[in-house]
């Protein structure tokens, strides 16, 4: 095992550690219940590729996978809105039903923004780091 081998394993075990904190305080199942686009299971999926390729060697796209998963985020956000909008259209304000309707779809989408945007912006910063510790520019 080499020294750049190790560190990975250094960094990505704190990652992997901030994790399980996460898990075990309920902010991961938090996140992952209320993104109803499912796009944190895909950002998620991709992060653990890219950790993936990281360990074997293939490191050229990370400075790439880094502004995909900031994108991702970006877009779930962009759903989320227009989940609220949604609810908005079909929420009638005269009666009890339809302001629940509207608080309801108006939490959903918020959810989804604020969750994806987050589980995006995490995976950024893990692929980031990842990156600075193998010497890539962020142009590579």
């Amino acid at each position: 095992m080499n020294a750049t081998t190790a560190k990975l394993i250094v960094l990505n075990t704190c990652w992997a550690a901030l994790v399980v904190w996460a898990a075990v305080m309920g902010y991961v199942q938090f996140v992952f219940t209320h993104d109803i686009s499912g796009l944190s299971y895909i950002i998620s999926a991709l992060l653990v590729v890219a950790i993936a390729a990281a360990f074997a060697g293939r490191v050229n796209f990370l400075p790439h996978a880094k502004i995909w998963f900031v994108m991702l985020g970006l877009i779930g956000n962009i759903c989320g809105f227009i989940v609220a909008l949604q609810g908005m259209a079909g929420g009638s304000l005269t009666d009890a039903d339809g302001l629940m309707k509207l608080a309801t779809a108006l939490l959903d989408g918020m959810s989804v923004a604020f969750c994806s945007t987050l589980v995006g912006a995490i995976a950024a910063l893990w692929t980031s780091t990842n990156g600075w510790l193998l010497g890539l520019a962020a142009s590579e």
